[in-house]
């Protein structure tokens, strides 16, 4: 015995929310790039060298300096612990200072 193929019937209505949907009806965010925002690699890099300086950055230059959340800066900063990068916490002006050593944590001879 062969069994027939289940068959499913839309409503109007559910096919009137199918087509909406697929339409891009409803969508608030459009999905563009933000203007004006440099590349990710030369954020990074503006980043590290803000933190090589003698005085560092706190938590919130790093988001100035980025447009980034402070979530985000932080996720970057572990990041960078990640990729050997020997980070370094000192206090300025009561707020926390990061700082990157100049070398390496594998490079020590």
């Amino acid at each position: 015995m062969t069994k027939s193929p289940a068959v499913m019937t839309i409503s109007k209505a559910g096919q009137k929310r199918l087509t909406e949907s697929n339409n891009g009806a409803g969508d608030t965010k459009p999905n563009k790039p933000a203007q004006n925002q440099p590349p990710p690699l030369i954020i990074s890099a503006t980043v590290i060298t803000a933190m090589s300086e003698t005085t560092g950055a706190t938590l919130g230059e790093i988001c100035t300096i980025t447009s980034w959340q402070p979530h985000s800066a932080r996720a970057f900063l572990s990041g960078l612990r990640k990729k050997g990068h020997n980070i370094l916490k000192t206090s300025r002006d009561g707020a926390t200072c990061y700082h990157i050593a100049p070398e390496k944590i594998g490079d020590r001879s």
